[in-house]
């Protein structure tokens, strides 16, 4: 009670008189007392959940209403992936804001489709294609991988020739990629024995620093040159899907930014998200 209400500044009397007149309106208890505080009923259980919906549907509101009143405004809001933003968008994103400094684009890493809607997105670059009727979508590339080693590790051990001897050898994978290949059913022998971990910048440090191979995107290599690819198959590829709200076109260089994030993944500007795996022609 108490820290309801210091959440709410009011008194712990009040927030008890409260409670009392809800449970009396609604004929039932909603908690139960005891010694060492409340406990929610059944009751009070199904209406919380109530009110976290009714909750949701007021925020969304607000947020779809703000949207509109915008509409002439300059702010864009990007959600991306990891292994797109962090190595192929941030690098580039300062020659479009050069070029139109009266934009503000608002990049957001997240490997969660989720995201999009949570953070009230208008724009989003993911490897799983949405399924919202009321999004503008398409297909801007493919995104390989591949095993790397640093040089380093090259010296002292053979190098892998299979997934399989990528996983004994532990390789690191990133989380958001491998949950990626299960739910798509493009799973592979060995993936559950790879070491996973959530972020891609801590992967290409360990890489680097010959602690473990690491299976990434191979346009890393266009930032680490200095990585080995592998021999070894290559994993599976993902699409790479651009969607977003119809507002967009209505904000100012909303367009502009558009055509501009199609251009960068364009063959004109780089080879790496060809359908076919431009490390292979090599």
């Amino acid at each position: 009670m108490s820290a309801a209400a210091s959440l709410l500044g009011v008194s712990s009397p009040t927030i008890s008189r409260r409670i009392t007149e809800l449970e009396s309106t609604l004929h039932t208890e909603l908690f139960r007392r005891n010694h060492t505080g409340v406990i929610l009923t059944k009751a009070g259980d199904a209406l919380l959940r109530h009110a976290d919906l009714v909750a949701d549907t007021i925020e969304a509101a607000q947020n779809e209403v703000c949207s509109a009143a915008n509409d002439s405004g300059t702010h864009i809001q990007l959600v991306c992936s990891e292994a797109i933003a962090l190595y192929w968008i941030a690098p580039r994103l300062a020659q479009f804001q050069l070029s139109n400094p009266d934009t503000i684009v608002d990049l957001t890493i997240s490997d969660s489709p989720s995201d999009f809607h949570d953070l009230a997105g208008d724009i989003a670059i993911q490897g799983l294609q949405p399924t919202e009727s009321d999004l503008m979508v398409s297909r801007i590339g493919r995104s390989h991988y591949a095993g790397f080693v640093s040089a380093e590790w090259e010296k002292d051990h053979a190098m892998p020739s299979s997934l399989s001897d990528l996983a004994r050898r532990k390789a690191l994978i990133h989380s958001p990629y491998s949950e990626l290949l299960q739910r798509s059913g493009n799973s592979f022998p060995g993936l559950d024995m790879m070491r996973r971990m959530n972020t891609l910048e801590t992967m290409v440090s360990f890489c680097e620093s010959a602690i473990a191979p690491a299976l990434l995107p191979t346009h890393i290599a266009d930032r680490f040159p200095d990585l080995v690819v592998c021999p070894a198959p290559r994993s599976p590829a993902i699409d790479i899907w651009l969607y977003h709200t119809p507002r967009v076109r209505k904000l100012k260089n909303g367009g502009c930014f558009l055509e501009w994030l199609h251009h960068i993944f364009s063959v004109d500007q780089s080879e790496w998200f060809r359908q076919v795996d431009v490390t292979r022609m090599c």
